[in-house]
């Protein structure tokens, strides 16, 4: 979903409701312009936009982490609170309703209902428009083409055994043998099926069906030992979700 869609979405949300409040409040309207009531809404909804394009970032960055979509989901939740909150200042400083009677902080009590469900329905909406077409869009190739000494192959995303970053090339150990490539890490990542295919370092992607071991060194260190008996180190950021990964796949 692009920004600008979503930036339509909320303007569009913040009118009608702006028109729908001025016109539910018939008894004010001597007292209350449509503009006021207009422009105070757009400000109580317009901070959904950096949220929006927080979860952008966060949903890349969640997606591929075992329950990463619960967290987003508790985060989520978190900033309808703090949305709550940025309502109810901004609704007792300037709200066209202030001191009126029948208000309180410049709000009438219907207001948090309406507020309540339509935050939750955006929170529902965005996750999942993000979330979803994230994975839509992401589909592994049939076929990698790799080349090695002036010949082509072609190689299936469950014949790769592992991944490794070289500067700016990236290592592909396959059923195959091992192929180099003048592409970032990043851009087989990106493609390859989150399933099946873990980072656990920056510079490390391994297919989990050819993992045989996973071994604890010194301190809180952990390996990975391929089933060829290649061993890789687990960055201390990964460690984490590669033993629930495994865990949960465990029998």
């Amino acid at each position: 979903m692009k920004t600008k869609n979503f930036l339509i979405l909320i303007t569009t949300i913040s009118m009608v409701l702006g028109i729908l409040i001025y016109w539910r409040e018939y008894a004010t309207r001597d007292q209350v312009t449509l503009i006021h009531v207009l422009l105070w809404q757009l400000l109580i909804w317009l901070p959904w936009i950096l949220i929006f394009l927080a979860f952008k970032i966060l949903i890349e960055k969640l997606r591929r982490i075992t329950y990463g979509r619960a967290l987003i989901i508790g985060i989520g939740f978190a900033w309808v609170a703090m949305h709550f909150g940025w309502f109810f200042n901004l609704s007792s400083t300037i709200s066209p309703y202030l001191d009126l009677t029948g208000s309180k902080y410049g709000v009438y009590r219907y207001f948090f209902v309406f507020w309540t469900l339509i935050d939750f329905g955006i929170l529902w909406f965005v996750i999942d428009k993000l979330w979803w077409k994230k994975d839509a869009k992401i589909e592994a190739p049939v076929l990698f083409e790799l080349t090695r000494g002036g010949k082509k192959h072609f190689c299936e995303p469950a014949q790769i055994h592992w991944l490794a970053a070289e500067n700016y090339y990236t290592k592909l150990f396959t059923t195959e043998g091992v192929f180099l490539m003048r592409k970032p890490l990043k851009s087989f990542y990106d493609v390859l099926p989150a399933e099946t295919f873990k980072k656990i370092h920056r510079s490390t992607i391994i297919n989990v069906d050819f993992v045989s071991e996973l071994a604890r060194g010194t301190g809180s260190t952990l390996e990975v030992i391929m089933k060829d008996g290649t061993k890789r180190r687990v960055s201390k950021s990964f460690i984490k979700d590669i033993t629930h990964f495994f865990k949960d796949r465990t029998y």
